[in-house]
């Protein structure tokens, strides 16, 4: 007869592994990257509203959640990883800059994104990649991005 020495140490395993899936934190191991990175400057303002938005994230709860909006903070450097959630795909990140101390309440600013620049043969210039992100951001986290126009969503 076997022992069963090993089943409580995957039990723990598999708990820790669904902690952290729940949880809205980037972990790169999880995501595929991308296959051919583009970044540009994006130079845009936050308001404090949209980048707590932004921070809170989005875990897909069904299979119906095509996205994952999830968070890395490296010493105050957020970026946020926008992932095809069913494939496990990183397709844009959000590289916001932290809100300096002096800003008397001045917005936070997205200072550059980062997009897969070959989607299954499409490629999309920063202007396109910028309002895919505008528009999958008003729908599913509910952002205002008060200083840009509304984009027809048709073309996410």
């Amino acid at each position: 007869m076997t022992s069963d020495s090993n089943s409580h140490s995957n039990v723990e395993e598999d708990e820790e592994f669904w902690k952290r899936w729940r949880s809205n934190t980037y972990e790169r191991k999880l995501v595929k990257p991308m296959k051919k990175p583009l970044t540009a400057p994006l130079d845009l303002a936050v308001s404090d509203s949209d980048v707590e938005k932004l921070k809170a994230g989005f875990r897909p709860q069904s299979q119906d959640d095509k996205w994952a909006w999830l968070i890395e903070d490296e010493n105050g450097n957020i970026s946020i990883h926008i992932i095809r959630h069913f494939v496990q795909e990183e397709v844009y990140i959000l590289h916001i800059a932290p809100k300096s101390s002096n800003d008397n309440g001045a917005s936070a600013k997205i200072h550059s994104i980062t997009w897969e620049g070959d989607m299954n043969g499409i490629q999309n210039d920063a202007e396109q990649a910028k309002k895919n992100v505008v528009i999958l951001a008003r729908i599913i986290l509910k952002c205002d991005f008060e200083t840009l126009p509304h984009y027809a969503p048709g073309t996410v």
